[in-house]
């Protein structure tokens, strides 16, 4: 038997170790191929749509720009969407700070209703949101209208005092709607700022309000930033509240006039697309901006959460979470139910009768079961699409997967580009681009899953995103140093602890899709309904009762989808959507 030497040892060891070693660069190579290939596919997917579409623009010489300056006050209508753009920012950026401050003060029992209470304006649908305004504020028959015409101060008017149809009742609705996207950005930041910090502010004698604005309220800056640029950016490409509040007083946004030229028959693709290249331009610096300022949010954390170390349950803090639920979200939908459960719609409260007919007539309306039907399987479908390219992104964004600096960087822009687009202006890249040869989609639902999956892509990154980021990284060194693969540590160790992630993904997918208004109402063909096109065809017939009633089901829809997620991975799941 031969007894080996110190010397055979190496000699064995290395001959051993010499195949790995040079295997690791080829696997490194095929995966830089992989992710290289990966993100060039995304890249090609979504830009060449929106490039086939503008470059319409430069058909008869670049004549477009010349009808486009010759439209009647379009002036006007590009002041008027900046101005609504900016304003309801503004005051979206005010709401989520101030809702994201009680939040974290109210007391543990209401902590995850205060975390999900100031998104639900953003889960609501927004054509069902407006016409619960709509019922209360509206001139004429409002319920608030009417009430205080009662009183002695304004019993002399025959409609107002409160006019909805406004511009700055416009802002003030965008603003609210906006401050749950801001509030989405902004609360899960202020959770990881260290609460230790701003102990340490009060005990060298700084204020509540100064230790919040000189240490917290700066620390937020990545998330706020964020939550400013995405809001600014729906702002801009607004298009539901502007149809329904501002087409009474003529008020004219650049997404309606889209929408007026899409209405006409043939459509004039070229000056559609002049008309929404100044929100492109403006989406794409907008973004390139965000990424820039915000970097690395890593830069931002603080090393331990400290909750509950200077945040001192508050009842006024509850008071603020409870009033807004009442206020914002409790008055439009009991003015919808009125709506829905009265005979007819005239703003009388003291004289209200109740029936049964209106839910009765929707249930047997074939229209409604087949919208709600195409609602569901166009979201699935879509969702089942960027959810994985979702996780995939993810993984190589929070490290745990490793990816050419370039990659990650490209992916990154990648899936946020499309809210560059306008939605109003997304679905008419999807319908110029889908409804030719080779594609011929026009009349099928496919068409709607395509523009879905624009929609959905930006969101279906991110919250998948924060799981795998909170994660401390030793966990998935210590798989690698255990001889794991990196599609075992995938699948025993970034699948579970994303979980919550996936399923705050899946629900914003599905909330947000199935009450899509404004690219389903480009996209749409007879014959093929959502449930906000058919809506907005009750809007048309006037048929308010029948609207009250569409819009409850459209938000038990989403009820549903939202309580879903909470069965599957709990109540914590809809604080990150």
């Amino acid at each position: 038997m031969t007894v080996p030497t110190m010397e055979s040892k190496h000699r064995d060891s290395t001959t051993t170790r010499t195949p790995n070693l040079k295997r690791a660069p080829v696997s490194r190579r095929r995966s830089s191929i992989i992710w290289y290939t990966f993100a060039a596919t995304l890249a090609v997917l979504i830009a060449t749509p929106v490039l086939l579409f503008f470059a319409r623009l430069f058909e008869d010489g670049g004549s477009t720009f010349a009808r486009l300056s010759a439209m009647p006050g379009i002036g006007t209508t590009f002041l008027t969407t900046v101005l609504l753009a900016a304003g309801s920012t503004a005051i979206g950026a005010i709401i989520a700070v101030a809702l994201a401050a009680a939040a974290l003060r109210v007391p543990p029992a209401m902590k995850s209703f205060a975390a999900i209470i100031p998104q639900i304006p953003l889960v609501i649908p927004a054509v069902a949101y407006v016409y619960g305004w709509i019922f209360i504020f509206d001139p004429d028959v409002g319920y608030a209208n009417t009430m205080l015409r009662q009183l002695p101060f304004f019993s002399h008017l025959q409609d107002g005092p409160i006019n909805i149809y406004t511009i700055p009742a416009l802002i003030l609705f965008t603003g609210i709607e906006t401050s749950g996207m801001i509030f989405a950005f902004v609360y899960p930041r202020l959770l990881e700022i260290n609460g230790s910090v701003e102990a340490a502010a009060r005990v060298a004698g700084a204020s509540a309000f100064r230790s919040f604005m000189t240490i917290s309220f700066p620390l937020l800056r990545p998330g706020l930033i964020a939550g400013i640029v995405v809001a600014f950016l729906i702002g801009m490409g607004q298009f539901t509240a502007p149809l329904f509040l501002g087409t009474r007083e003529g008020i004219k946004v650049i997404s309606t006039e889209i929408f007026r030229l899409r209405e006409q028959f043939p459509i004039d693709y070229p000056l559609t697309a002049a008309l929404g290249l100044p929100l492109l331009i403006f989406g794409v610096l907008a973004i390139l901006v965000q990424r820039h300022i915000v970097g690395d949010q890593r830069r931002y954390t603080t090393q331990s959460s400290g909750r509950g170390i200077t945040r001192k349950p508050s009842r006024g803090a509850a008071a603020v979470i409870v009033g807004y639920a009442v206020i914002i979200i409790g008055l439009p939908l009991i003015a919808l139910t009125l709506v829905a459960f009265s005979p007819f719609w005239n703003g009388d409260l003291a004289n209200l009768t109740f029936t049964l007919d209106n839910v009765n007539a929707a249930l047997k309306d074939p229209d409604v079961g087949k919208s709600i039907y195409s609602s569901v399987v166009t979201s699935f479908l879509a969702a089942l699409i960027v959810v994985p390219l979702g996780f995939i992104a993810a993984l190589a964004l929070s490290g745990v997967v490793k990816a050419p600096p370039v990659v990650v960087k490209s992916l990154d822009f990648i899936f946020i580009s499309p809210l560059a687009v306008p939605r109003a202006l997304l679905g008419m890249v999807v319908l110029f681009v889908f409804i030719r040869p080779p594609f011929s989609l026009y009349g099928t639902l496919a068409l709607f899953v395509i523009a879905y999956v624009f929609i959905a892509l930006p969101f279906a990154m991110r919250s998948q995103y924060s799981s795998l980021i909170g994660v401390d990284k030793a966990l998935f060194e210590a798989a690698r140093v255990g001889g794991a693969s990196q599609l075992r540590m995938v699948a025993t160790i970034a699948l579970p602890v994303a979980r919550r992630g996936i399923a705050a993904s899946i629900a914003l997918a599905f909330v947000m899709l199935t009450h899509d208004f404004a690219v389903s109402v480009m996209v749409q063909s007879p014959g093929q309904q959502v449930m906000g096109t058919l809506l907005y065809q009750f809007g048309q017939e006037g048929a308010a009762p029948a609207i009250a009633v569409m819009s409850l089901i459209m938000t038990l829809v989403t009820a549903g989808i939202l309580a879903l997620t909470i069965r599957i991975a709990g109540k914590s799941a809809l604080e990150g959507i």
